[in-house]
């Protein structure tokens, strides 16, 4: 099986079981934000975003290093997992005492500080059940990944539902975030141990030493991104009040959902061959890259227009009336999805050259800028303001990005794939626009089917990268 077969392989797997999760995932939290209302739906927001900023120091970026190395040395999986997993173990105790001093700094009630030592509880397993998922990526064993995140959402899903049924409070769902967390470790170890390798443990101080270093770029860039998804939500927190939070959430929690969804499928699956390609064939490695730039663009854009035509019926339909105040913060934030579709594989191909430091420097400054960013519009326009934050810090990221590819490598020319697509979705839009009175199922389909068929109208689909792919296909390696 020849990398675009893998390709198109891993893509199938990550994509049917990204769907099936996100529209589990999404489900739930949609019963959530029902159950709770916006206050506690807030308190919850704010629980996974505080121990989502520490988690990175359990990680230090390892999880991202071991995909590269390994996938260009299989032979040293045991090597990197087993020194791998002795680090961790170490930083988690590190990681629940930063989060336990942090959150008694500021002073919270007694029951939010044990919400969100449970939800830290959770980022650690999770952390763990990572590693196994960067080994999976990493021999392009997708269908592993994706076993483990379906088979943790069997486990939290049902139970989560039994325990608000049942009138059960947040306490309790973080206890049901710890199981499922700790399962979803443990089957990756499993999993791991029959598929990939019987790990033995063997410290190796030296190499340990080693692998912080080279993990460091990966770590920071880590950090930096927590910031950049997570300030916002303490920061609304803090300055203003829970209610805010769960307005914001809620606007920003299902397009952020979708953002991953749809970086999972390309970026996860395309990283390590984009390192393979870099070693071995820099001009695949380029036309890849505009490839998946323009292909990106051809998802994010619809989404973007179809989010801002129909927000209130989508709001409505997910969240009910009293989430009412979330839609314009939704209309601002659909602008994020398609940026940060092609941010991310403009960032994917830094990292798969070795420019992780200037990923990484790129995150630190659009981080830098979103705080500036948000700590100005937060004060006077509250959760808009966030929301505008998180656009432009977006777009700045991006530019920057796309800066330093054009400096250290090629020029990735994409702005001439934007104009079909954004024809298209103007034109969808005005007929999502003229029938937002039907069923809103029906609107999103038919929509769906004028925007590719003018995509089709337009040549969309006869570039050279599509014949690139086209005649990759056409050899079969087993």
């Amino acid at each position: 099986m020849n990398s675009v077969q893998k390709i198109t392989k891993n893509i199938g797997i990550t994509g049917i079981s990204q769907i099936i999760l996100a529209i589990s995932s999404f489900i739930l939290m949609i019963y959530i934000a029902r159950y709770f209302g916006t206050s506690e739906f807030g308190e919850y927001n704010f629980a996974i975003s505080f121990t989502m900023l520490f988690s990175i120091i359990t990680d230090l970026g390892i999880s991202q290093m071991i995909i590269r190395e390994i996938a260009r040395d299989k032979d040293s999986t045991n090597k990197y997992m087993s020194n791998a997993l002795i680090i961790k173990l170490v930083m988690s105790i590190v990681t629940i005492g930063l989060i336990a001093v942090t959150i008694n700094l500021l002073n919270y009630p007694p029951l939010m500080v044990t919400i969100v030592y449970l939800f830290g509880i959770y980022t650690i397993f999770t952390s763990f059940s990572q590693t196994f998922v960067s080994v999976f990526q990493a021999f392009e064993k997708m269908e592993y990944s994706n076993l483990i995140l379906i088979l943790g959402n069997i486990i939290l899903i049902p139970i989560a539902f039994y325990v608000l049924l049942n009138n059960y409070g947040l306490i309790q769902l973080a206890y049901v975030y710890v199981l499922s967390g700790f399962f979803n470790a443990l089957l990756g170890f499993f999993i791991f141990r029959q598929k990939i390798t019987k790990l033995t443990i063997s410290l190796d101080l030296n190499f340990c030493k080693k692998m912080i270093i080279e993990s460091l770029p990966f770590g920071l860039n880590a950090i930096f991104a927590n910031f950049f998804f997570r300030f916002d939500t303490i920061l609304l927190s803090i300055i203003k009040d829970n209610y805010a939070v769960g307005i914001y959430a809620a606007a920003y929690n299902p397009l952020l959902a979708l953002g991953n969804i749809l970086t999972n499928m390309f970026a996860t699956t395309i990283y390590p061959v984009m390192s393979r390609y870099y070693v071995h064939s820099e001009d695949s490695l380029k036309r890849m890259a505009i490839m998946s730039s323009k292909y990106m663009i051809i998802i994010g854009l619809p989404i973007t227009i179809g989010c801002l035509v129909l927000s209130k019926q989508l709001i409505e339909l997910f969240y009910g009336i009293k989430y009412f105040d979330s839609i314009l913060a939704f209309q601002i934030l659909t602008f994020f999805i398609p940026i940060r579709l092609i941010s991310n594989i403009t960032g994917t191909l830094l990292t798969s050259i070795n420019k992780q430091k200037i990923r990484t420097f790129c995150v630190f400054l659009s981080v830098i800028f979103n705080i500036i960013s948000n700590l100005i519009l937060i004060p006077y326009f509250s959760f808009l303001g966030a929301s505008i934050a998180t656009v432009l810090s977006e777009l700045f990221l991006y530019v920057s990005f796309l800066y330093f590819t054009n400096k250290y490598y090629h020029n990735i020319i994409v702005i001439k794939n934007f104009v079909n697509p954004i024809i298209a979705s103007f034109i969808m839009g005005g007929f999502a626009f003229y029938f937002k009175t039907f069923s809103i199922i029906l609107i999103i389909f038919a929509s769906s089917i004028i925007y590719f068929l003018i995509l089709i109208l337009l040549g969309t689909f006869k570039s050279e990268d599509d014949k690139f792919i086209i005649n990759q296909l056409k050899e079969v390696r087993k």
